[in-house]
């Protein structure tokens, strides 16, 4: 595994903070390994789901291609698989979402609600 090391100064690294802390990234200022080993196992969920909608995606759309280029779909049911199969796709990335318990466990750097920077 590769890491870049980037430096953020002045406004910058405060936005930069903000979008890490919207995003629930952590910021490596001290040695805390329990919170690197936290990330690293989210950023491999991610990766995880990014690809599973990614092969439904191409899987779907090729199937429904060959399908109606043989003839056996018309393009109204086309579109309604299609939509279907995206639907299931969004919902799948939905699991990425924190949950209220997470959010409480995390703490109030986690908070959904608008902060002042």
């Amino acid at each position: 595994m590769r890491l870049k090391i980037v430096l953020l100064t002045g406004d910058t690294r405060r936005v930069a903070q903000r979008v890490a802390r919207d995003l629930r990234i952590s910021e490596f200022e001290s040695n805390d390994l329990a919170r690197f080993a936290e990330t690293v196992s989210l950023a491999r969920r991610t990766r995880g789901i990014i690809w599973q909608n990614f092969v439904g995606t191409i899987a779907v759309d090729t199937l429904g291609i060959i399908l109606a280029g043989l003839g056996f779909l018309n393009p109204l049911i086309a579109a309604f698989i299609h939509v279907a199969s995206e639907m299931a796709f969004i919902l799948n990335s939905a699991r990425l979402l924190p949950g209220q318990a997470r959010l409480e466990q995390v703490g109030p750097t986690a908070s959904l609600v608008e902060q002042p920077i």
